[in-house]
């Protein structure tokens, strides 16, 4: 009996597109009733339809690692492939001939070969262990399939963003129509929004960008910078990034239908970083009451495992929120004599609740009309539910207070506070350090991570502390996706780079090639130094960047309500990708920061 192989091409495409390949299938004449394999015997027309089923069958097939990236190569070694400088050129062609305007629906000649090559091969392996001794050649549907990703990429040039700007020959700019790839995304964005209006229920963008895909098994969203270094699928594309499915981790772009936002030539970005709290009592720490241990006793199976909650007394009565809210707003006063604008606001982690933080950004929007968008930790969402939380809100168009979008999203893992973090931050009255391992009491939920974009080629995320530190599950996805800019929230101690944070911010500064800012409040860092085991520290935030430059950013001594404004600024960047792609983008550089103290 001959050997089949249970992993399949065909098998990969039957996972990845269930439906089939496209809404409309076409039955040929002859085909056996019990054969289905006609519902994927045409390419899928929708281009990030084909990018996802491609480079799925790529990244489960381990394709990139046998491909040799010279197009002047050749196979070196068993099973290697490249891709010739003519093949290139075809790619590049039948690319341009598909990104067209919505009146020309043109498939590609040279896709349609492709996916033959690839259809042809349904019954072959998966593996890629079942082609290393098979006389040292390649697959033909290897070469195929990369190239109909790169095909498919190309097609769906900057989907989402900016269009790279084109000028006549007297200098004027010419106007671009809507290529039918943006068109297409755009009608699922809205009509996402109109079933979630009909149902009554909070709009949320959709998961990816395809329509016959399984999003349980892959999404796709848009991308913004290329890895400098490595040899994956995500060195491959430079428009286009392939995440896992949705239910692992939900990923949401927003802003996606957003024309008015502003360009990043014209101004800096400056950003008001409120370290609040800024004082933290011990009994801010309060351990879980728990059953099992009656009259506080302290059994002995519970040596290595109690949980804690942190009390936002700082803000608990109503004299308080107000005062909270008053220094914030004089502190953007006090920020806005620096600066012609200050575009965004963030606060660290678990910093406030969501009522605070509607009445904050109805209130630092008024006092600054140009504000971009506010950033904050969060014991609670619109919705009620308590946790450890990040909400984000984006003006849509920035000289218009009423459209925006506000997401928010809980973290999704939790702070284990060790006994030398009790001891460092002299919370043993709150905490019994006989305890060694204390666990943040908050719940994790369904994982999501946002992209938002907040100028016509710049995108932000935000991670949630422990975030940072454990790869699993969203570093994968941002390495994908590629912001240009993330924003770390912690409740943490001094950001200075010998310890944690710069770690992992350079991890992430290196690939993808993000810009990090780390931020905590001070209050942790105040009782650390109170302590005196340790030079004082004042560092409240550090800024990393592929560039390799690493800023520590110090809390303003004094008394009373203190902040500090950091100025950004953006640097046109070339990304590469090893097919030989160029990608003109934007990194985000440290310019300088400036005390705000009242």
């Amino acid at each position: 009996m001959a050997y089949r192989p249970s992993a399949t091409v065909g098998s990969a495409l039957r996972t990845i597109l269930p439906r089939g390949t496209n809404l409309e299938v076409y039955k040929p004449e002859g085909v056996d009733d019990h054969d289905e394999r006609y519902l994927w015997q045409k390419p899928p027309y929708f281009a990030p339809d084909l990018f996802a089923a491609t480079a799925y069958l790529c990244k489960v097939g381990g394709v990139v690692s046998y491909f040799n990236p010279s197009p002047y190569g050749g196979a070196d070694e068993a099973s290697e492939f490249f891709i010739n400088r003519e093949d290139r050129d075809a790619a590049n062609k039948a690319a341009n001939e598909w990104r067209a305007p919505a009146n020309n629906l043109r498939f590609p000649d040279l896709c349609r070969s492709l996916w033959d090559n690839v259809f042809d091969a349904w019954e072959e392996s998966l593996n890629p262990g079942a082609y290393d001794h098979v006389g040292g050649k390649a697959p033909d549907w290897w070469s195929a399939a990369l190239r109909l990703v790169m095909i498919s990429d190309m097609a769906c040039a900057r989907i989402m963003r900016n269009k790279l700007v084109k000028y006549d020959t007297d200098g004027v700019e010419i106007e671009q129509p809507e290529e039918q790839f943006e068109i297409a995304v755009k009608a699922k964005y809205n009509f996402t929004k109109q079933r979630a209006s009909e149902k009554g229920k909070d709009f949320r963008s959709p998961a990816s960008l395809t329509y016959m895909v399984d999003e349980s098994v892959a999404c796709v969203l848009p991308k913004m910078r290329v890895a400098p270094v490595g040899a994956t699928l995500r060195n491959v594309s430079r428009n286009l990034s392939l995440l896992p499915g949705k239910g692992e981790v939900r990923c949401l772009w927003s802003n996606m239908a957003s024309n008015a936002i502003p360009n990043e030539d014209h101004e800096t970005l400056d950003v008001l970083l409120i370290p609040e709290p800024r004082k933290l009592n011990s009994l801010d720490f309060e351990a879980e009451d728990n059953e099992d241990r009656p009259n506080g006793e302290l059994r002995r199976n519970k040596w290595a495992w109690d949980n804690f909650e942190l009390q936002q007394n700082w803000i608990k009565s109503a004299d308080n929120r107000a005062r909270f809210l008053a220094d914030c707003v004089e502190l953007m006063r006090k920020a806005k004599t620096q600066s012609t604008c200050v575009n965004a606001v963030v606060l660290p982690e678990y910093a406030i609740d969501y009522a605070l933080f509607e009445n904050l950004c109805d209130s630092l929007k008024s006092e600054e009309p140009g504000l971009e968008f506010v950033i904050s930790g969060s014991s609670s969402n619109c919705e009620g539910q308590k946790g450890n939380i990040v909400i984000t809100r984006v003006w849509d168009d920035r000289r218009a207070p009423e459209f925006y979008i506000t997401d928010s999203r809980r973290k999704h893992h939790r702070w284990r506070m060790n006994r030398s973090q009790v001891e460092t931050y002299a919370l043993s009255a709150a905490l019994n350090p006989k305890i060694e391992n204390w666990w943040e009491k908050t719940p994790l939920g369904r994982r999501e991570l946002f992209f938002h974009r907040f100028r016509k080629a710049s995108v932000f995320s935000v991670l949630i502390c422990e975030e940072l530190a454990r790869s699993d599950p969203c570093h994968e996805i941002l390495r994908s996706v590629a912001p240009n800019l993330i924003f770390a929230l912690l409740l943490d101690g001094p950001q200075i780079r010998n310890r944690w944070p710069a770690q992992y911010a350079s991890n992430l500064a290196d690939d993808p090639g993000s810009s990090v800012l780390t931020f905590t409040s001070y209050g942790l860092i105040e009782r650390s130094n109170q302590q005196g085991h340790f030079e004082p520290n004042h560092s409240i935030a550090m800024w990393k960047d592929d560039s390799g430059k690493i800023v520590e950013i110090p809390m303003p001594q004094g008394d009373g309500p203190r902040g500090v404004l950091l100025s950004l600024w953006p640097e046109h960047v070339r990304d590469i990708t090893i097919t030989g792609k160029r990608s003109e983008e934007r990194a985000w550089r440290y310019a300088s920061h400036f005390p705000i103290v009242l």
